[in-house]
């Protein structure tokens, strides 16, 4: 880690935990001397500053691609070591990226949803995910960010058993095999909500 990525991970950290009220199960009992494919639930912007506020590893996030728009924020975000994926297309140069990143040791994060989801349910998840940790041998920490985000409201994370897909390693899998493999992390991420539900919707 460098300093600056020290630095914000500090403080995103204390600021979750001044003016919310946080809640984090399950990262006792992660091994944090290894590295993951690291997943999400994707509610709101804040939601890569909470996990990297809370990872103790060097995490690499993959980040849209119009995040890298203006000058000033695209320096930042390349200096705390997140990078571009284009969306829309089979982006071959972030993939790459992200095998060597697995393959060095690092950490990777990312949002398999590829997009905030403003619902309750998970949306159309890609093969990217699975793939990237199948492919690289690296097991997947899913991470569910449980909240409205609400000042002094519950903020609840929960780091879910590490997934370990060594039953699929040296095999030829297809794209659909990789997203149905993708689908049952994120069904899992998504079946451990105990505050973002529909009948808490705060109240405008």
């Amino acid at each position: 880690m460098n300093l600056l990525y020290r630095i914000c991970r500090k403080g995103a950290y204390l600021y979750y935990k001044l003016f919310f009220k946080f809640e984090i199960e399950g990262f006792d009992q992660i091994d944090w001397s290894q590295n993951y494919v690291v997943c999400g639930n994707h509610l709101n912007l804040q939601d890569p500053f909470v996990i990297g506020g809370l990872l103790p590893i060097s995490t690499r996030f993959m980040a849209k691609k119009e995040l890298f728009k203006h000058r000033i924020v695209a320096a930042f975000l390349t200096k705390i070591g997140v990078f571009p994926v284009d969306r829309d297309a089979n982006d071959l140069k972030a993939i790459k990226l992200a095998l060597g990143i697995l393959k060095n040791g690092e950490s990777l994060g990312l949002f398999p949803e590829g997009t905030r989801n403003k619902g309750f349910e998970p949306l159309e998840v890609k093969a990217g995910m699975s793939m990237l940790a199948i492919k690289t041998k690296t097991p997947v920490l899913a991470i569910t960010i449980d909240s409205f985000y609400k000042f002094r409201k519950p903020l609840r994370v929960v780091f879910h058993s590490p997934i370990d897909l060594s039953q699929y390693y040296d095999q030829k899998l297809s794209s659909d095999e990789f997203e149905s493999i993708s689908k049952s992390i994120l069904d899992l991420i998504y079946s451990d909500m105990k505050y973002y539900k529909p009948e808490n919707v705060p109240k405008k």
